[in-house]
C-alpha cells in the first residue's frame, strides 16, 4: 500500500541530468564494465565525466553550485548508472547521495560555503565511513574533547574509494554517546592509515579499505554535526530507500540481457521472462518513489524497509536469472550476468540495518516455504 499523496512526477527540469546520465552510461560506463569490475580502482575518466555531466553534484542544493535534483530524481541517476557500471556508480553514490547531502543537511554553514562548491564541480571528491556507529557494543571510533579541537582514534571498518577520494565524512562517538560527524581530507598524515585493498566478491575495483585513526585532531570548522541515537536512528530509516535504486539498477541490466538473449535465439519464454522482471521493476521503483519523499507518513518505517527489501530480492533474482539462462559462460569472470550477480548481493549488505536484515531473511524463507507448499501433491 502506498502513501495517499505521492511525489508528483519530476518536471522538465529534471530530464537534463536523467539524459546526460543514460548518455554516459551506454558512451563510457557499460562498454567498459566487466573491464572496470577487473580493475585496481575505477577509472579517473569514469569520475571526470560524471562531473563534467553534473552528476558529482545531482543532490547537492543549487545555492552551493550543485544541481539540486529532486530526490527521486538522484535515484533514477543512480539506478541508470548502476546499470551500466556497479562500482562507478556504487562510488558515485558515496559522494552524491551519501556525502553531500549529509553537509548539506549539518549545521556549519561556513563548512557548506566552503567545501560543498567544490565537491559538487567534483574539483575534489569525497567518500564516507560511518557505518560502523549502527554496530551494537563499544563504539569503533571515539571522540573525546581537545582544547577547542575535537580527537578522533579507533578503527573506520570500512571506506570506499581509497586513493581516488580527497576527503571523508567520519562519524565517531562522544563521551556521552551521541555521535559526531566530522569532514576530514585523507592526506592527514599519520594520523590516518589505511588498510591494503580489501578483497571483496563484488566490486575490488571499489578500492575499499579499513582506516586506522590515532589522535586525528579535528577543528570546529569541520565539524559538520552532532546527533543523539535517536536522531541517527531516525535519518537511517529516512535514507534507507536510496540505495534501492541499486538493485533495481542491477534487476533492469539483467532484464536488458534475458532480452538480448531471447532475441538472438529466438527464445519466447526469455522473452517473457525479462518482460515480466521489467513489470516488477517497474513496480517497485513506483513503490520506492512513493514512500522516500515522506519519511513522515504513517506507517513509513514499515512500508520502507518492505520497499527495500523487494528491491534487494528483485535485483537478487533478475541477476540470477540472467546467470541460469547464460549457461556455463556466465561462470566466467569477466562475464556480464556474473558481474551482475555478485554487484545485486552487495547491495543487500549495502547501508543494512538490524530491520532491514530480518526482513530480507524472512522474506527469503517465505519464498522457499511457499515454493515448498507448491510442490507438495
Amino acid at each position: 500500500m502506498s502513501p495517499a499523496s505521492p511525489t508528483p512526477p519530476a518536471g522538465a527540469d529534471a530530464i537534463a541530468p536523467l539524459e546526460r546520465a543514460r548518455e554516459l552510461a551506454a558512451l563510457v560506463l557499460a562498454p567498459a564494465a566487466n573491464t572496470t569490475d577487473q580493475a585496481d580502482s575505477v577509472p579517473r575518466e569514469h569520475l571526470r565525466a560524471l562531473a563534467g555531466a553534473g552528476l558529482l553534484g545531482i543532490a547537492t542544493p543549487a545555492r552551493y553550485g550543485g544541481l539540486g535534483a529532486p530526490a527521486r530524481v538522484a535515484r533514477e541517476v543512480l539506478e541508470i548508472l548502476a546499470g551500466a557500471c556497479g562500482v562507478t556508480a556504487f562510488v558515485q553514490m558515496q559522494h552524491a547521495t551519501a556525502a553531500c547531502p549529509l553537509i548539506a543537511r549539518g549545521d556549519n554553514e561556513a563548512l557548506k560555503e566552503r567545501a560543498l562548491p567544490r565537491l559538487a564541480s567534483g574539483e575534489r571528491l569525497c567518500t564516507v565511513g560511518f557505518s560502523h556507529v549502527r554496530r551494537p557494543g563499544p563504539p569503533m571510533v571515539r571522540i573525546e574533547p581537545d582544547g577547542d579541537h575535537v580527537r578522533l582514534d579507533g578503527t573506520v571498518p570500512w571506506l570506499t574509494g581509497h586513493g581516488l577520494a580527497d576527503d571523508a565524512v567520519i562519524a565517531g562517538t562522544l563521551p556521552d554517546g551521541r555521535l559526531m560527524y566530522v569532514l576530514t581530507p585523507l592526506s592527514a598524515g599519520d594520523s590516518i592509515e589505511a588498510s591494503a585493498p580489501l578483497r571483496l566478491s563484488a566490486m575490488n575495483a571499489s578500492a575499499t579499505v579499513s582506516l586506522t585513526l590515532r589522535a586525528l585532531r579535528v577543528g570546529p570548522e569541520q565539524v559538520i554535526a552532532t546527533v543523539t541515537r535517536e536522531q541517527q536512528a531516525a535519518r537511517d530509516v529516512a535514507g534507507l530507500l536510496t540505495p534501492a535504486a541499486l538493485s533495481l539498477g542491477a534487476a533492469g541490466a539483467a532484464a536488458a540481457l534475458l532480452a538480448s538473449l531471447a532475441e538472438r535465439r529466438g527464445d519466447a519464454q526469455l522473452a517473457g521472462a525479462a518482460r515480466a522482471l521489467e513489470d516488477e521493476r517497474e513496480a517497485a521503483r513506483a513503490e520506492v518513489n512513493a514512500w522516500a519523499d515522506q519519511p513522515e507518513a504513517e506507517g513509513y518505517a514499515e512500508h520502507a524497509v518492505r520497499a527495500r527489501a523487494s528491491c534487494v530480492d528483485l535485483g537478487v533474482r533478475a541477476a540470477h536469472a540472467a546467470v541460469a539462462a547464460t549457461g556455463g559462460s556466465a561462470n566466467r569472470l569477466d562475464h556480464a550476468a556474473q558481474r551482475l550477480f555478485r554487484e545485486a548481493m552487495l547491495y543487500s549488505l549495502t547501508a543494512q540495518t538490524r530491520d532491514l536484515q530480518a526482513a530480507m531473511v524472512q522474506r527469503l524463507l517465505g519464498r522457499g516455504a511457499g515454493a515448498m507448499d507448491r510442490a507438495r501433491p
